[in-house]
């Protein structure tokens, strides 16, 4: 799909974690490795990495740097849509070691069969929704962003999906599989332990 460039989001700090988490391994690959074979499908070469200002990796991916610092989230999909040459970008989080292939091929599906949003989200079995794991109209999404940014230091994603038209998808429509969190979240070695005994 020539619209969609895909972007791992890979700049948390893993101060929970105490190591990287990009590098922790999960169904013998490493969690960097699963996030860039789950968006290589929908963003064919297009996968790119997006670090905070400090961070160094091995790799031989294109990368991009949070252009604003320390501002979480937020700040790596800002980073994320700045760089985005095509019209949809595919944002993931390194830390979702559930969300395959198939989810985002589904994502992006949706966000095609509409031109009303700009941004497709999906809304979890809990109810919360998960912004790190979402497609963006890169071009109309950004300029939102960037005012966001500048008058709210301490915004959220959430905050900024209030201000943009955004459809929410259950994870139902996503995955076949209702009974296992995709998007569960691994920030502890506890959840890592938990993922590794359920895989």
């Amino acid at each position: 799909m020539s619209d969609f460039t895909g972007f791992v989001l890979v700049g948390g700090k893993s101060s929970r974690m105490g190591e990287d988490k990009f590098a922790l391994q999960f169904r013998g690959k490493s969690f960097l490795e699963n996030a860039v074979a789950a968006l290589s499908e929908v963003c064919e070469t297009r996968v790119k990495l997006v670090l905070n200002q400090s961070q160094t990796i091995e790799t031989e991916l294109p990368f991009v740097r949070d252009i604003y610092e320390k501002r979480g989230a937020l700040g790596a999909i800002h980073a994320a849509l700045q760089n985005c040459e095509t019209k949809f970008a595919v944002v993931l989080a390194v830390d979702l070691p559930l969300v395959d292939a198939n989810v985002i091929e589904k994502l992006a599906g949706f966000a095609l069969s509409s031109n009303k949003f700009l941004a497709s989200v999906p809304r979890q079995t809990d109810g919360r929704i998960q912004p790190l794991c979402a497609v963006y109209r890169a071009k109309y999404c950004l300029p939102t962003l960037e005012r966001l940014m500048e008058e709210n230091a301490t915004a959220s994603p959430r905050d900024f999906l209030e201000l943009v038209n955004t459809r929410y998808i259950p994870q139902q429509n996503l995955s076949a599989d209702t009974e296992q969190d995709i998007f569960f979240n691994v920030n502890t070695p506890t959840e890592y332990e938990r993922i590794v005994d359920n895989r």
